[in-house]
């Protein structure tokens, strides 16, 4: 019996005689015009805000962007609102760090300043915070510890939730615990529902453990007392470990998935864009920011640009105020 033939694609080539080395798709200036989309606009940025105490040393911050005071939170959420950046994501400094990590469940602590100052001045900024303790425990850890320097499994999750609730009634829109740690999803979304905050979405970290994360402790002193945060984030040779994470967290009730470092995960990232339809927000990191600092700003436009190609709905950057008014200029 013959076997049947497979299909075949045939791709029209012209004749030899007729190629030119000119490609009439490209070779026209008003055919490239009609052909071009751009990828990227100031609506697809989201722009992280280190909160700092009043007090505290600028010299010790002002390296990196969008670190400011928080009496200055409100001047720039507004200048980011007039660049066309609709959304932030609020990270604190923690100045009292203590073993259970109680500032962080405090109604008037830094992090709620910070939301209600950004939403008393741009009422339709959408506002996403960090649930983590790693800016509140003594230990700089990511989740609460126990009287053997084990992880508190049940505390840890109390925390995050406590947090997303007390995040929720300051007008946070997006909550995200960035510990990769199993439960923490169920146990968020089910505090949120039960207080009356079902519209608040929960969009937790794939995150791979990175040396580009180095500039943020830094600045932010989060770097936990034994080094690394290997234990609650995965190992960048284990692809597989996030994607199954990814699947686990979204079957929890995660509404969205944040990745990062997104520099070294845009595979991890165009293989969740083939896995799921919920939005995907790419996290440029503060080590990639400081990598663009000396280049052109184009050349940051371009690696944004690949980002949405390779599936990001969202691109969560320290260049965003930058990157908005670039893609201005270019409009005028």
């Amino acid at each position: 019996m013959t076997k049947a033939k497979s299909p075949t694609t045939i791709i029209p080539v012209r004749r030899r005689l007729d190629v030119t080395g000119v490609n009439p798709l490209r070779a026209r200036s008003r055919m490239r015009h009609l052909l071009h989309r751009d990828l990227l606009s100031a609506a697809d940025l989201v722009a992280p805000i280190l909160v700092q105490p009043d007090h505290r040393d600028p010299a010790r911050y002002r390296y990196l962007p969008g670190a400011v005071a928080v009496s200055e939170i409100a001047d720039y959420a507004m200048e980011l609102n007039a660049a066309g950046v609709r959304a932030c994501r609020v990270l604190v400094y923690g100045e009292h760090k203590t073993r259970d990590a109680a500032d962080a469940l405090k109604p008037d602590n830094l992090m709620i300043d910070a939301i209600q100052s950004i939403r008393n001045a741009v009422a339709d900024m959408v506002i996403a915070t960090e649930v983590c303790g790693c800016a509140w425990t003594d230990s700089g850890e990511c989740v609460l510890l126990d009287s053997r320097g084990h992880t508190d499994i049940d505390g840890t999750y109390e925390l995050m939730a406590r947090m997303s609730v007390l995040h929720a009634q300051a007008g946070a829109d997006i909550v995200g615990p960035a510990a990769v740690l199993d439960g923490s999803v169920q146990a968020i979304r089910f505090e949120l529902d039960e207080a009356g905050f079902t519209d608040v979405s929960v969009t937790p970290s794939v995150i791979f453990d990175s040396a580009l994360f180095g500039v943020y402790k830094s600045a932010m002193n989060t770097d936990p007392g034994r080094g690394n945060r290997r234990g609650f984030q995965i190992d960048p040779s284990q692809p597989g470990q996030a994607l199954d994470q990814a699947v686990r967290w979204i079957y929890e009730g995660a509404d969205g998935l944040l990745v990062q470092p997104v520099m070294t995960s845009v595979d991890l990232l165009t293989q969740l864009r083939g896995m799921t339809r919920a939005p995907l927000t790419a996290f440029s990191v503060s080590g990639e920011d400081q990598l663009f600092a000396a280049a052109p700003i184009s050349v940051q436009l371009e690696y944004a640009r690949a980002l949405k190609r390779a599936g990001a709905d969202l691109i969560l950057t320290y260049g965003a105020l930058r990157l908005a008014r670039a893609l201005e200029d270019s409009d005028e």
